[in-house]
């Protein structure tokens, strides 16, 4: 009987391990790409731009096209948001007009 009641508690506990373990396992972070219009005077901007805002929380990846006068930034969403990249970006002295609006391809992922 000691036996039985032993096995049966540890089903139990196994089965509310693995339950725990999977719900974490699904919850991973999401990245998200935003394109910020931005207002860039010259390659000095651009240089402050690049130099600083990679070490933002969550920033994963950063590319500033000069010709578009935007900053594409991908950040992790659970570390950052939209309006935190952009408060960092206009700390460097650069004027952020807007976010251009992203393709359809990306509102599939």
């Amino acid at each position: 009987m000691k036996a039985i009641n032993f096995m049966l508690a540890l089903v139990i506990v196994m089965a509310t391990y693995a339950g725990v373990y999977a719900e974490k396992k699904d919850t991973k972070p999401k990245n998200k790409t935003v394109v910020y219009k931005a207002t860039l005077h010259c390659e000095s901007c651009k240089a402050r731009v690049e130099k600083n805002i990679p070490y933002e929380k969550g920033v994963k990846d950063l590319k500033v096209d000069m010709q578009a006068q935007t900053v594409s930034v991908t950040f992790r969403e659970d570390k950052n948001t939209q309006e935190g990249i952009q408060k960092a970006i206009e700390k460097l002295k650069i004027p952020v007009s807007g976010i251009v609006e992203q393709e359809k391809k990306e509102e599939k992922k």
